[in-house]
């Protein structure tokens, strides 16, 4: 199977609660795999979470873990499935929310880590 990237969900939207994703990343960094592929063309990605509010200074900590876990994810699931780990996109506006730490996915290719 190909797919082209992954489409990135928080746990508060209507469309994951319907039709379902691929693997679920929960705050303590587990990863869950689903049963089956929700899509011919992109892995769905769910990080559990309300990103639509501020994340309040105390989770913080849990919540860059749990971005360093959708990192390395999102490494091994390019690897696998051969398409570019940087391509990753937001299901909507408003999914996920607008307070999502994109600045913590920082996919770095092709380069040791310091």
């Amino acid at each position: 199977m190909k797919f082209s990237g992954i489409v990135l969900h928080d746990s508060n939207c209507p469309t994951v609660r319907k039709s379902g994703y691929d693997f679920f990343v929960g705050r303590d960094g587990l990863v869950t795999p689903s049963n089956d592929f929700t899509d011919d063309d992109h892995l769905h990605v769910c990080v559990e979470g309300d990103f639509s509010h501020p994340i309040p200074s105390w989770e913080y900590p849990q919540v860059r873990e749990q971005m360093f876990s959708l990192v390395k994810l999102a490494l091994r699931l390019a690897s696998l499935f051969e398409f570019d780990p940087q391509a990753m996109i937001a299901h909507g506006d408003t999914c996920p929310g607008e307070e999502f730490p994109w600045i913590d996915l920082k996919v770095r290719v092709g380069r040791p880590p310091h």
